[in-house]
């Protein structure tokens, strides 16, 4: 998550910078695969990678190929958008597809790669990790692979699926990516192939909140009547705080569903609950949009083609998540007028 903090006053106060993505900005999958190619070096912090393969249109082959000193292949698939279920099996086949290429395999994409029929892989191979002073035997090329997603978020789904492989001793992996916009220049940060866990929540402008009717259907009845997101006690109160001014935030009512949505205003308040001063957070959610008819979990699932982590008092969702969760409740609410 990236603020915009004051340097002398009212350093209590900040602003989230507003975060874009690369399609709004004219780019395509192909411009990021040539951005990280030619940088890879720069992304695995583990090992320097030597690019040996970039995807060719409409053939069924990964984006990149790359690999590391001891001839260990790096199998990458990008995404311009939230990372899927999809993206996950993609990575996995054409581990399958190249995961049996021998050294030889591998010259014939790297020469396609380069555009040059006399390529020598093996030497240039050499040169890069050791100035040419020592070759690889050439049954060391390719003896295990790496599988890498890159992509801007990561559902819940997806990460919880690399945790489980990783913890089968398969090495898979994500480097997540965010796009922010500052003064019209445009600033991409990459998370450097760190632990999944870590970056759950890392940065969102749309959140699911759960309103604690199973604590007391007061709380529910108070946010709707009052068109607020609340948190209370200890704990879980400071879930609000993470909110900013413009995020959407959805109500969610367990055994029910998503029962309204609107935009944080930004200013964090704070109220009494169940005789405890201060024990509620709570924030104002303009534009507040009170559903019809809520929208389930099951049906959420559908709607978003994903899973979500219910078990938690606030989580973020994408940003394509949440376009798709407002289209279905802007077309339910009118079929109902």
């Amino acid at each position: 998550m990236l603020y915009k903090l004051n340097k002398l006053e009212n350093k209590e106060e900040y602003t989230k910078v507003k975060r874009v993505s690369l399609a709004s900005m004219g780019w395509k999958e192909k411009d990021l695969e040539n951005l990280l190619s030619n940088n890879i070096q720069d992304f695995i912090s583990s090992n320097d990678l030597m690019t040996i393969f970039t995807e060719r249109q409409r053939q069924e082959e990964p984006d990149i190929l790359a690999l590391d000193k001891n001839g260990d292949l790096y199998i990458f698939e990008l995404k311009r958008w939230s990372g899927k279920q999809e993206n996950l099996l993609q990575v996995l086949r054409y581990g399958q597809l190249f995961g049996k290429s021998n050294y030889d395999d591998l010259v014939d994409v790297y020469r396609k790669y380069q555009k040059n029929s006399e390529a020598d892989l093996i030497s240039d191979h050499a040169n890069y990790f050791f100035g040419g002073n020592d070759k690889l035997e050439l049954e060391r090329f390719n003896t295990k692979q790496h599988f890498v997603i890159v992509t801007n978020g990561m559902d819940q789904e997806t990460v919880e699926s690399i945790i489980y492989w990783k913890s089968t001793g398969l090495s898979i992996d994500a480097i997540i990516y965010w796009v922010f916009e500052i003064n019209s220049d445009y600033y991409i940060e990459f998370n450097t192939y760190s632990q999944m866990e870590d970056y759950l929540e890392y940065e969102n402008n749309c959140y699911v909140v759960n309103t604690n009717v199973r604590s007391s259907y007061k709380y529910t009845e108070d946010m709707l009547r009052e068109e607020k997101v609340a948190a209370y006690y200890p704990g879980w109160r400071e879930k609000i705080k993470k909110l900013q001014k413009y995020d959407i935030v959805f109500l969610y009512q367990s055994g029910k569903g998503i029962i309204a949505y609107g935009k944080a205003d930004g200013i964090l308040k704070k109220a009494e609950c169940d005789g405890h001063k201060d024990y509620e957070y709570n924030m104002h959610l303009n534009d507040f949009v009170k559903l019809d008819q809520a929208i389930p979990a099951s049906k959420m699932k559908t709607i978003a083609n994903c899973g979500f982590n219910f078990r938690q008092t606030m989580f973020s969702i994408s940003e394509e998540v949440k376009n798709k969760l407002i289209k279905h409740i802007s077309k339910m609410q009118n079929q109902n007028k």
